[in-house]
């Protein structure tokens, strides 16, 4: 009789630094539990634009080997952003489920003069140049939220793009911004030291890291782009069986409920979530329309 050796269980996280070694916890307990069924391995590499991985996960058998966890930009961003992708989030991929959201907070530098949302919109109000404001990088999250808000607000913004939030907080601390979106770690660490001043934080609730930063949907604003986080998710190639999905969709809620992966990611500033992947695809969907208007109506243009 011959048997045939099982092919490896992959899970591919092709995310920026800080975020990859934080995911990496979930990935490795959900790897831990699928270990149970079949051999498995981990890969963490990083991705420029987060787009290069999901066209080698998005060519994979779907044969429920393959898991690829990326964030929102790759799925939904990315959209917005460039004329031809070398994948189709919606075609190329089957939603597992959500890991976890990550809020980001409305921060100045702590030598200007506004204390609070009310007075930074008064303060960009005034300034007929345009507040300074730097972002992770043109049509990333930050850069959607200021601009959302300038649009509401009718006040005028100069955004500039950097490579990510580290140079940003350095410019940021060192003067040379006036204000910028900043992760719950970063914020909470620089509001401590009374190095930024925090006016407001994105979501439907408040952070139990900084209770004290209200949410822009408390403060009246209704916009879903001020009222959601951007997120991290769990992706099979399409086509990938229904029951195959679900199994992992189960290993995956497994792991996010286990004490040490849950408070891994809240000391990192994230926030597990554990969806269905029905869940998943229906806000998927909702987001991609959101978002592709919102960035056409600022003035974003796929290159």
């Amino acid at each position: 009789m011959c048997h045939t050796r099982p092919s490896p269980y992959a899970l591919s996280c092709p995310l920026p630094r800080a975020a990859r070694w934080t995911m990496w916890r979930a990935c490795w307990a959900l790897k831990s539990r699928a270990r149970a069924v079949r051999r498995s391995s981990l890969t963490t590499g990083p991705a420029h634009r987060a787009f290069l991985r999901p066209r080698t996960s998005g060519g994979s058998a779907p044969d429920g080997y393959s898991v690829l966890i990326t964030n929102m930009e790759s799925h939904v961003n990315n959209l917005g952003l460039f004329k031809s992708l070398p994948y189709d989030p919606v075609r190329d991929f089957q939603p597992v489920g959500l890991i976890a959201s990550a809020a980001a907070i409305l921060v100045g530098n702590a030598a200007m003069p506004p204390s609070s949302l009310a007075q930074f919109v008064a303060y960009a109000r005034a300034d007929k140049g345009g507040v300074s404001f730097g972002t992770w990088g043109n049509g990333t999250y930050s850069h959607i939220a200021i601009a959302t808000l300038g649009r509401i607000d009718r006040f005028a913004v100069v955004t500039v793009p950097y490579k990510g939030e580290s140079p940003v907080v350095q410019d940021l601390l060192g003067g040379n911004l006036s204000f910028a979106m900043a992760s719950v770690l970063v914020a909470k660490a620089q509001t401590d030291k009374g190095a930024m001043k925090a006016y407001a934080v994105n979501g439907d609730r408040r952070l139990a890291l900084m209770p004290t930063v209200p949410t822009f949907k408390e403060l009246g604003y209704t916009d879903p782009v001020l009222n959601m986080r951007p997120w991290f998710a769990a992706y099979a190639p399409a086509g990938t069986p229904k029951a195959v999905v679900e199994r992992i969709n189960t290993l995956l809620r497994d792991a996010l409920r286990d004490p040490s992966v849950a408070s891994s990611l809240s000391d990192k500033g994230f926030e597990p979530i554990g969806s269905s992947p029905a869940e998943h695809q229906r806000e998927l969907a909702r987001q991609i329309q959101t978002f592709t208007k919102v960035m056409h109506d600022i003035g974003i243009r796929p290159e």
